[in-house]
């Protein structure tokens, strides 16, 4: 059994409330709790919360009904979440007034695999494996030139600071310098009317984490007025670097958030990633082809949040298409190489 450390239905008295009062509120909160319990809770540990501010909300059927296939969505790309960590309607899903999460993580179930202590792995003894043959691996690697493959380097940047002044200077040469987004002005101004963008570094590794941290920052944007953030370019340097495809499938499961949520009238998203290929990027061939993936392809994993006001006041001057258009020509005319 679990320690229950966490188990607050089994203290007494009622469950914990949380002061969410927006959608954007209410989704950090409760990937806040499914972040914690993934990495924290044992078998047998749960914990819930209520949200007595969005009970209208939590009160509708169709709301309970889209935020579960939401959350179902997430389950997919999700490293615990739905595996041994589950989401369920407090007190009921009738009268849902909150949610609990339990969890069925049993970290003694990688015991004699995993040896926390030094990182080394144990392998369960194979009866197939023959001791008494003998491999010779010699030579090898004689004819492999000692230099044929460089020292590895470290991709991330310790330092935020660096890392957001490499983020800058790559806004400033592709998206102000060939005006691959026209409504950016330069690094620290873009939007219409121009505004100050933010860039926020959040190091999280888990896709339960990369969720909390979006949505904190959606609830950022919605505090404070255009002409204090007029758009935020959050940097995700330690997620997905080596999966552009899992990022993508992050991505697709924000961006169907938009409409099933109505988000869409406060904020749209744009993302970028060191490997991005646009849907039909491998059907463009090499070369000037490839090269329009260079739209969306930025130094780390991004996430640029934009007011939707300033996108529908910029897409009356430029549409939409139009840009792509452009963008493509202007990186095709570059290259690749």
């Amino acid at each position: 059994e679990g320690s229950n450390n966490n188990n607050n239905e089994k203290v007494g008295g009622p469950p914990p409330i949380d002061n969410a009062s927006t959608l954007a509120q209410f989704m950090t909160a409760m990937w806040r709790l499914i972040a914690y319990a993934s990495k924290n809770m044992e078998r047998g540990d749960s914990h819930t919360m209520t949200f007595p501010k969005m009970a209208p909300r939590l009160s509708n059927p169709d709301f309970i009904s889209k935020l579960l296939a939401h959350l179902d969505t997430c389950k997919d790309v999700c490293d615990n979440f739905g595996v041994n960590t589950v989401l369920i309607p407090y007190p009921s899903a009738s009268n849902v007034q909150g949610f609990t999460v339990k969890s069925y993580r049993n970290p003694a179930s990688m015991s004699g695999i995993l040896n926390l202590a030094d990182g080394s792995v144990n392998f369960t003894p194979d009866r197939f494996w023959d001791e008494e043959e003998e491999w010779d691996f010699s030579g090898i690697d004689d004819d492999m030139p000692s230099d044929q493959f460089p020292q590895i380097e470290t991709l991330v940047p310790k330092d935020d600071a660096t890392i957001v002044d490499l983020s800058q200077k790559w806004v400033d040469k592709m998206m102000a310098d060939l005006a691959l987004c026209p409504f950016t002005q330069s690094a620290s101004k873009s939007g219409i009317p121009l505004g100050p963008v933010r860039y926020h570094v959040d190091r999280v590794q888990s896709f339960e984490d990369a969720y909390m941290v979006y949505w904190n920052e959606v609830c950022r944007i919605e505090a404070v007025p255009q002409d204090e953030i007029s758009t935020t370019l959050q940097i995700l340097p330690e997620f997905c670097m080596d999966s552009c495809e899992m990022f993508e499938q992050w991505a697709d499961t924000l961006t169907g958030t938009l409409e099933t949520f109505g988000i869409e009238e406060l904020l749209q998203l744009i993302f970028f990633h060191p490997t991005w290929t646009f849907r039909d990027g491998w059907d463009r061939g090499d070369g000037e082809g490839m090269a329009a993936n260079y739209a969306r392809r930025s130094p780390w994993p991004m996430v640029n949040i934009l007011r939707t006001k300033q996108v529908r006041v910029a897409q009356r001057g430029i549409p939409t298409g139009l840009v792509y258009q452009q963008n493509e020509k202007t990186l095709s005319e570059i290259g690749t190489d």
